[in-house]
């Protein structure tokens, strides 16, 4: 009987549902602006996509720029930084996927970058 119940409440101990906090990469207010600036370099056809989630409420998409690196007057290839601004909606939390391809190849895909937002 003692077996019993402790299996019992062993069960119950390791059953309860615990919430863990949320990690996010980027912790945000409502209606707040924030930038994710991810390497890129769009000389070689490749480039940055945001694979939107069409239920997403939680984040619009606000602009998307690009910043060459440093580099000698007239050097080519210069790779840089893609600078996507996204502006809080709705509280929440929402993981942003992208992937970096060319546009016009079907799975092109390289690399791809998931990035948690919280929206307090």
């Amino acid at each position: 009987m003692k077996k019993v119940a402790l299996s019992i409440l062993a069960i119950s101990l390791f059953s309860c549902n615990t919430q863990k906090a949320i990690k996010a990469d980027y912790e945000v207010s409502k209606n707040e602006t924030f930038a994710i600036t991810l390497k890129s370099n769009p000389t070689t056809g490749y480039s940055w996509k945001w694979v939107k989630n069409n239920t997403s409420k939680i984040v619009d998409s606000v602009s998307v720029t690009f910043a060459k690196d440093k580099a000698a007057t007239g050097m080519v290839g210069v790779g840089g930084n893609e600078i996507w601004k996204f502006k809080g909606k709705e509280s929440g939390v929402e993981t942003l996927t992208f992937e970096y391809c060319r546009s016009w190849e079907p799975k092109s895909t390289v690399e791809t970058k998931k990035i948690s937002v919280k929206i307090k």
